[in-house]
């Protein structure tokens, strides 16, 4: 009989020269020959949350399902009949009930969960096989019971056996399966791994270091660099291995410090497909064909996975319009979108999305791991063909949930991996990160379902349930089968982050069994593993950019170093010329004696943000209000009310008009359109509606006084500024007597403040003391705060207004305006220039 050689992963069998072949894989095909198949993870949920349906009716069934699943597919594991499971507590029945009905749901469609793969196929052999069962640490229980069932006398089984509890699964599964006529051999390890295991520290031959740092990036910096180097100095990449326990949180920043350096790396975990680009699509698909809303649809025509010709549509009407359904043909919406959107067989609908996704190959061809998603996504298809439409759509964003693929992969380059998939090879360089208690290993948690009560009562039953201390040694036997792997005279750096996010972290528990206490790197053993970072860290020597470089320090520091340069830094001073400005509003002033920079960005570079921003914003919500309420003031004064009883009684009766006759106005201007076209328009309209009809009941028109004028424009010189006049708008002004009020309407619940020049801190009244200083009378001046329904006096601080007009002043002929908010960055929050500011706190 030919003998059959079985390997755990990969490196073990790239070392012995063989084809890889895993034990489940063997396990699947003796399934597939009796008629079985694993079901795959969409199918599987979905016949889970069908049977915690009937089994025990839930409010939310799919949540739990999630709950449940890891305590069925324990019971599953065993592969024992659940019939006979009789007297145990309520909780737990009712979880062999649902495991038992989903074992029953599985069956009639000829399926298998993929935890019973190896008990099932172990009742499902047909006849049994040679085997040669190579680098084994560890054996579990649904293993164990298939090589008994599938190998035959005379096969070969090389496991791991130390001495001491961490053996003691280990040396029950030698017992078995002996039993049965296979002979057990002792795996050997490098002198490495067995010391590990029997914690006598490092042994002769071998160059170990444990290194720590202080961050995660560091520790990645420092590895990767490493790594470079043996790469640049000829060593073979299949010499060398990089690992850690939780590839999951280590994976993005090993890619983005490797992208940096210039590294290729690899990242094999799996990630849903719901991640990629592919899957992005898909999701916009399922929830366009929905009814085609307006942001999904739009999103839709421009990911960059669709067709060309899809991209046609007037993208300025389509914005003014805000289409919804079928309003999205008159903005020129591709007819095979349309078309598909109205597909009502649930068959014909997959078969039109498979044959949509397979025109897109080309696009996909050059990124591995898009590829790989659509491929995956086109097998995981034939899950839906049995629905109707309505379940096709449901089912999409399940499929990319359930179904994975791996997150960067490729060709060539460096690899991450855990210690499950590298150890049993033979590398000459072997750098471990992570290794912090919490990290490496991984801290044990029992099931929330099987708590110690419950896996008791299932043990006595005859059900195996993992023992904490099983977890553990099957942890410690996998590291040290890694440390193993190491050839004699190779290197061990293991690498340790005193921090993980914010929380500081004591070393591993498995450094203490090797005598190692990590510390930090020797300066000379750093190495700078790319350009960017050698500029990071000031060696520019042999830089090719050094010229540029100093150039380009030296005109930073000038800009902070007005007298070395007039009239001002070449970035600040456009041309070198002086900017003469003839008016500025009362509102620039403000920002420029706030923060110099801010008016510049703002009032004389005049930045934009994105053509969207109004959409919905809140400085559109202001300006709606300020709009009806002028218009609604002015339409009293027209009809001749002055008293401002008699314009209050006016505005509150025909509010609602000019409301309506406002948002229309708005309607037909694109530039203003975006906010009143919102699905939540009535909703925030009846919001805004709201405060004016609370600021009519609520001082927003004082008794015995008149009302004047509405959105009076001032205009004047102040001395302080030159020649340079200011203009300002206010909202109201009324008459009290012969003294003038003042009135600024502002949607917030607090006052504008400007920086006071004393204290540094954004406590000055500006704007309406400015105001009043422009009438050139005395009076009141209030700011009416809508959203707290109440008026606020300024306090009029008239030398400190002086001196920081006198700031402005010299700011604008000097022409400088350096980054200077005030001393808490208050200012900075709301600034749209905050993104290219450089002030440093």
């Amino acid at each position: 009989m030919e003998e059959l050689v079985v390997t755990p992963n990969r490196a073990v069998a790239r070392r012995l020269g063989v084809p890889y072949r895993p034990l489940r894989r063997l396990a699947e095909e003796v399934l597939v020959q009796s008629g079985l198949d694993a079901a795959s993870p969409y199918r599987a949920r979905r016949l889970l949350v069908r049977a915690v349906e009937e089994v025990l009716r839930p409010k939310d069934p799919k949540g739990m399902a999630a709950a449940l699943e890891g305590g069925v597919r324990t019971l599953l594991r065993a592969g024992r009949s659940l019939e006979d499971l009789k007297g145990l507590p309520p909780r737990l029945a009712r979880l062999v009930e649902v495991a038992r009905r989903y074992r029953e749901l599985l069956r009639k469609e000829n399926f298998v969960d993929p935890a019973e793969v190896f008990a099932e196929a172990g009742k499902s052999a047909q006849g049994k096989r040679r085997l040669n069962v190579r680098g084994q640490p560890y054996l579990g229980e649904g293993e164990l019971a298939f090589l008994k069932a599938a190998a035959s006398p005379g096969s070969r089984v090389e496991l791991l056996l130390p001495e001491g509890p961490w053996g003691r699964a280990n040396e029950g599964a030698k017992k078995a399966l002996e039993e049965v006529g296979v002979r057990v051999e002792p795996l050997v390890l490098s002198p490495l791994g067995e010391a590990f295991l029997q914690s006598k520290g490092v042994p002769g031959g071998f160059t170990v270091e444990a290194l720590r740092f202080p961050s995660m990036e560091e520790e990645v910096r420092y590895a990767l660099a490493h790594l470079k180097a043996l790469l640049q100095e000829g060593t073979p990449a299949k010499e060398l291995a990089l690992v850690v326990r939780d590839d999951r949180r280590y994976g993005p920043l090993v890619a983005a410090v490797g992208f940096e350096y210039g590294l290729p790396v690899r990242l094999l975990y799996r990630i849903p497909l719901g991640e990629t680009r592919l899957g992005s699509l898909v999701a916009l698909l399922a929830e366009v064909l929905k009814g085609f809303p307006y942001e999904a649809t739009l999103r839709l025509l421009f990911h960059p996975f669709v067709p060309e010709e899809w991209r046609g549509i007037d993208l300025d009407h389509a914005r003014r319009l805000r289409p919804q359904g079928e309003a999205w043909r008159k903005v020129g919406l591709p007819s095979a979108l349309w078309e598909l959107g109205q597909v009502a067989d649930g068959k014909d609908l997959v078969a039109r999305l498979r044959n949509l996704l397979r025109s897109i190959r080309d696009r996909v061809r050059s990124w591995p791991r898009e590829r790989m998603a659509l491929e995956a996504l086109l097998a995981g298809l034939r899950e839906l063909e049995e629905e109707d439409r309505e379940g096709v759509l449901l089912g999409l964003p399940e499929l990319l949930f359930h179904f994975t693929v791996p997150a960067q992969p490729g060709y060539g380059g460096l690899e991450l991996h855990t210690p499950l998939a590298r150890y049993g090879g033979e590398y000459r360089h072997l750098v471990v990160l992570g290794m912090a208690e919490g990290l490496t290993p991984p801290p044990l948690s029992e099931d929330p379902m099987l708590g110690f009560l419950e896996a008791k009562a299932l043990r006595e039953k005859g059900i195996p349930v993992e023992e904490p201390l099983e977890g553990a040694a099957r942890e410690a036997l996998i590291f040290a089968a890694l440390l193993g792997s190491v050839a004699e005279g190779g290197s061990l750096h293991l690498t340790y982050p005193e921090t993980v996010g914010k929380d500081p972290v004591p070393p591993s528990p498995f450094l203490e069994r090797l005598g190692l206490h990590p510390n930090p790197p020797a300066p000379k053993a750093r190495r700078v593993g790319s350009l960017v970072e050698a500029r990071r860290l000031g060696h520019w020597e042999g830089d090719p950019l050094k010229a540029q470089l100093d150039r380009a320090l030296k005109l930073e520091g000038a800009k902070y170093c007005p007298e070395e340069q007039s009239p001002g830094p070449p970035a600040l001073a456009v041309g070198g010329k002086p900017w003469p400005p003839e008016r500025l509003s009362v509102s620039a002033l403000e920002d420029l004696v706030t923060c110099p920079f801010r008016f510049y960005a703002k009032h004389r570079l005049r930045l934009r943000g994105d053509g969207e921003a109004g959409d919905g914003e809140r400085a559109d919500e202001g300006q709606f209000l300020h709009e009806v309420l002028a218009k609604a003031v002015r339409r009293a004064l027209e009809a001749g009310k002055r008293e401002a009883s008699a314009v209050k009684d006016h505005v509150a009766q025909h509010l609602d008009e000019v409301v309506r006759e406002v948002e229309e106005a708005w309607r037909e201007e694109p530039q203003r359109s975006y906010l009143v076209r919102q699905r939540a328009w009535e909703h925030r309209k009846g919001k805004l509606v709201f405060l004016l009809k609370r600021a009519l009941e609520n001082g927003l028109f004082l008794e015995g006084t008149r009302v004047e004028e509405v959105e009076k424009v001032l205009e004047g010189s102040l001395e302080e500024l030159g020649p340079i006049k200011v203009v300002g708008w206010v909202d109201r002004v009324d008459r009290n007597g012969h003294s003038p009020i003042v009135w600024d309407y502002k949607l917030g619940s607090q006052p504008p403040r400007a920086k006071h020049p004393k204290t540094g801190n954004l406590t000055l009244h500006f704007q309406l003391p400015l105001y009043r200083r422009l009438m050139g009378q005395d009076g009141d001046v209030y700011y009416y705060l809508l959203a707290k329904a109440e008026r606020q006096g300024a306090r009029i601080e008239s030398s400190q207004l002086c001196e920081a007009l006198e700031a402005a002043g010299k700011r604008l002929k000097d022409d400088l305006y350096p980054p200077d908010p005030d001393d808490k960055g208050e200012a900075c929050r709301g600034c749209a220039a905050r993104h290219v500011c450089r002030w440093e706190r």
